[in-house]
This record gives C-alpha cells, sequence and structure tokens, in this order.
C-alpha cells in the first residue's frame, strides 16, 4: 500500500516568535514534493514538527501507513523513526563518500541504543 503524509493548519512557534501559521499540505503516495523558500521561512520548522522535534502549537499531523493513520503530533522523535519516517539534512557531509542511496540504507542496520 501507498503512504502519505498530511498536515492541517500547523502553527509553531519558538518562545514568542511564530515561525509556522496555519501551514497545510499533503503527499500522497508516490509523490516527491519540494519545499522552497528563503531562509527564515519555517521549512526546517515544518519538518520538525513533523519529526516531532518540534511540538505545534496546533494543527495536525497524519501519516498514513499501510493503511493504517498514525497521529504524530505528541509523538516521540524515535516513536516516528520507528514508524519509517525520517529527515535526512542536507549539507553536512556527515558521509562524504557515500551516495543519497547508501546512506539511506544505513539506517536498518544501525544497532537501536538501550536495547531492542
Amino acid at each position: 500500500m501507498a503512504s502519505s503524509i498530511t498536515v492541517a493548519g500547523i502553527h509553531a512557534a519558538y518562545g514568542a516568535v511564530r515561525v509556522i501559521d496555519d501551514v497545510s499540505l499533503n503527499v500522497g503516495g508516490g509523490e516527491t514534493v519540494v519545499l522552497l523558500g528563503t531562509n527564515g521561512n519555517g521549512k526546517s520548522t515544518l519538518m520538525k514538527c513533523i519529526m516531532g522535534m518540534v511540538r505545534p502549537s496546533q494543527g495536525s499531523i497524519v501519516a498514513e501507513i499501510d493503511g493504517i493513520h498514525h497521529d504524530l503530533v505528541g509523538r516521540t522523535t524515535e516513536e516516528i523513526v520507528d514508524l519509517g519516517i525520517a529527515l535526512v539534512p542536507e549539507g553536512r557531509r556527515l558521509f562524504p563518500r557515500l551516495t543519497v542511496e547508501e546512506i539511506c540504507c544505513l539506517a536498518p542496520i544501525v544497532p537501536r541504543l538501550g536495547g531492542s
């Protein structure tokens, strides 16, 4: 089954500084979507909301995986990664000699810290 993610009416801030105000988008199964904008327009904050690193003050983020809906707001980043959702930041040169495909293949073989 195809997976999808729906972001609806997300609001997020760092303290009193509002960064995201009523952002909505849907990425359907098999789609590739690009999030573009100049510095300071909330791209990274939106991705951090999806990954559970920043908690939105309003709105919903729902991933549909194998026909099951998962509400991501309120989940830890680890729980979201366990669903198979990940964020790969660009430009960090963590593995300069690996291709993007090789880096993506690393995730399943990296041992989990703290147990299972």
